[in-house]
């Protein structure tokens, strides 16, 4: 009968025997991928391998990305979209005066 201490010491060399032929093989794969990047003059971009902040960028920047159309419309003619982020000035002083914002909505976008 085979004893505890016998098989965690067949386990250890066969641990250490599965990481010697991983780091083989990852070095022959890693050798086929920079071949055919060379072969096929692949870029970072190609991979989709750019830095967060450059894809990022390009997203923002899409030429389909079109900014949202004016909700309201200010006492000097601003236009405001009603989205994200921070109110304009002249509608938190509207706000901060009792003002009703619903008064500024522009009812037919299309003329805005």
């Amino acid at each position: 009968m085979t004893s505890l201490s016998q098989i965690k010491k067949q386990i250890e060399e066969l641990q250490q025997k599965a990481a010697e032929i991983e780091a083989t093989e990852k070095q022959a794969v890693i050798q086929d991928v920079l071949q055919k990047i060379a072969d096929y003059g692949l870029t970072p971009a190609d991979l989709g391998l750019e830095p967060r902040a450059a894809r990022a960028r390009t997203a923002r920047t899409h030429p389909s990305a079109k900014p949202a159309a004016p909700r309201y419309k200010g006492p000097d003619g601003q236009l405001w979209s009603g989205g994200r982020g921070r109110k304009p000035q002249w509608v938190r002083d509207l706000l901060d005066a009792g003002g009703d914002l619903e008064k500024h909505r522009i009812r037919n976008r299309k003329s805005a």
